[in-house]
């Protein structure tokens, strides 16, 4: 019975994955040497390419997170052969020509780097276009509503 379960739980988990046509641009970001909270990449009009993006897709991405954070909001990234482990979301806009991914490393249970990592989808396919670090960042970079 307990494998019946276990089976059961393991076919539900797989079930709320992305169709193929989604994950193929997910396992491309994951697979580019970017990783939040720790790599710092792009100049000035990079970042500011990035802030302009990051408000976007938090209007309108599609945002993604880990399969096993069931209760998290919204879809499953499903399976790609490599992801870096800090990463806690990925939202990708819904043309998919540009993506973020958020997170950071963690020392027993405290933060130790948090940040954000930005990509451009050209014809050559996915690329990393910036990297910052928002651990220690005094506001966020949209700002709250009141």
């Amino acid at each position: 019975m307990r494998r019946l379960l276990v089976g059961l739980a393991a076919l539900s988990l797989t079930a709320c994955g992305p169709r193929p046509a989604e994950q193929a641009p997910i396992c491309a970001i994951f697979a580019l040497p970017a990783i939040p909270g720790d790599t710092r990449a792009g100049d000035a009009s990079d970042l500011a390419w990035a802030k302009i993006h990051e408000r976007a897709l938090f209007k309108s991405g599609v945002i993604y997170r880990s399969p096993w954070q069931i209760l998290a909001h919204g879809r499953s990234w499903g399976q790609c052969p490599v992801r870096p482990k800090p990463v806690e979301n990925l939202l990708i806009s819904r043309d998919g020509a540009y993506a973020m991914t958020k997170g950071g490393r963690r020392a027993n249970g405290h933060p130790v780097s948090f940040g954000a990592c930005y990509f451009e989808n050209d014809p050559a396919g996915w690329r990393l276009r910036a990297c910052r670090g928002t651990l220690n960042e005094p506001l966020p970079m949209i700002p709250q509503k009141r």
